[in-house]
Parts: structure tokens; C-alpha cells; sequence
């Protein structure tokens, strides 16, 4: 008669004797299951901190999605039921939305959310090649994001310096302004991040994409 609790079945592996229930052996994990690049500690701190403030700004970004949600609803009503439309109303939804776009764009490279043609990169390149390619395409966007950075920044300080305004409400505008090299700035160390991924990868030969 086996002993209580000591069942095998078929392909389950090793487990444990027990009461009623079986445990697996924990899975042994390989140095190549490992990214190469968590073996840099001020990368995995760098990325850990990026990564909360990154997704501070995506919920700050929600939010203002919510405001706008409301807001139209509100205008509608207003314009439809009570025959008294918002004031403004377009030109607020506009000074908001800059944030809505740029607050969650380093959220959004970082889980692999923006649009991108990878039938060339993911089907065809394979190993220390495929982390190369992705080496050199994220340098490129670094590149461009530093300059687009650099302007919007210079263009959000201008409009503060000379007290720019919306033509409707006269509201300031570099706030709105101020939005794009914000998000921008941590696009640019998001990429700068992935770049040292894919490199580190491609040093050591692995091939693991998910990074």
C-alpha cells in the first residue's frame, strides 16, 4: 500500500511527500533564463526607478483622459439639454491633451505598446543579431527624441518668458507646452536604458526578447 499522500502521475516530476496534496520540485533556473543586463546593478536601479515614474505620469495621463471624458459630457449636455455650451471648451481640450499624448509615452515604449513594423526584425534576424538590430533602431529614436526634446523645451520656455496665451480664455499655454519635453525627457532614458539591454544581450550572445 503506497504511502498517504504519494501519488505519481504521468509527466507531473519529482514532488514531495504530503497529506493530500503534491508539491513540484521548484524548476532550476538557468543562468541564459537571466537577462545579461540585470547583472548591472545601476542599470536594474536606474530601471527600477524609471520605470515608477513612468507609470506616475501614464496614471496622470489617465486622469486628464478622465477630465476630458467628463468634461465633453458635461459640454454636451450643456450645449444639447440646457441650450448653454462651455465657454472655451475646444480650447481647453487642447491645452489638456498634450499631456494626455506625451505623459504616458515612456509607459508605452517600455511594455511594447507603440505601433512598429517587426516582421523584419522578429521573423528574420535571430540571436545576437536581432538584439544589434534593435541596438541601432532604438539609437536612432534616441537621437531624433534628444533634439525634439531640446526644441520643445526651449519652445515651452519661450512662450513662458513672453507670457503666451490662448487667443479664447487667454490661458497660458507653456503649462500644456511643458508637457511634451517632460515625457519626452523620460522617452530618452527609457530608450537609453533599452539600449544597454539589447547591447548587454548582444554581448553575451543570448537570445532572450523579452528583456
Amino acid at each position: 500500500m503506497p504511502a498517504p499522500g504519494l501519488f505519481l502521475l504521468p509527466g507531473a516530476g519529482k514532488v514531495k511527500k504530503g497529506w493530500g496534496f503534491m508539491e513540484k520540485e521548484p524548476k532550476e533556473i538557468k543562468a541564459t533564463d537571466i537577462p545579461a543586463w540585470k547583472k548591472l546593478t545601476p542599470v536594474v536601479y536606474l530601471e527600477k526607478w524609471i520605470s515608477a515614474i513612468e507609470t506616475g505620469l501614464d496614471l496622470a495621463g489617465a486622469i486628464l483622459i478622465a477630465f476630458i471624458m467628463f468634461f465633453t459630457t458635461v459640454g454636451i449636455i450643456g450645449r444639447y439639454v440646457f441650450n448653454h455650451p462651455i465657454y472655451g471648451k475646444v480650447e481647453i481640450t487642447e491645452l489638456v491633451m498634450a499631456g494626455v499624448v506625451f505623459f504616458g509615452i515612456a509607459f508605452t515604449q517600455r511594455v511594447g505598446g507603440h505601433v512598429r513594423m517587426g516582421l523584419l526584425v522578429e521573423r528574420v534576424t535571430k540571436g545576437r543579431a536581432y538584439h544589434l538590430v534593435e541596438f541601432f533602431t532604438l539609437l536612432c529614436a534616441l537621437f531624433a527624441f534628444i533634439i525634439f526634446t531640446i526644441c520643445t523645451a526651449k519652445s515651452a520656455l519661450y512662450d513662458l518668458s513672453i507670457g503666451g496665451i490662448t487667443p479664447l480664455l487667454y490661458l497660458p499655454t507653456w503649462p500644456s507646452k511643458l508637457c511634451i519635453p517632460i515625457g519626452s525627457f523620460f522617452l530618452c532614458i527609457r530608450l537609453t536604458i533599452q539600449l544597454i539591454q539589447h547591447l548587454s544581450q548582444a554581448i553575451a550572445g543570448v537570445e532572450k526578447r523579452e528583456l
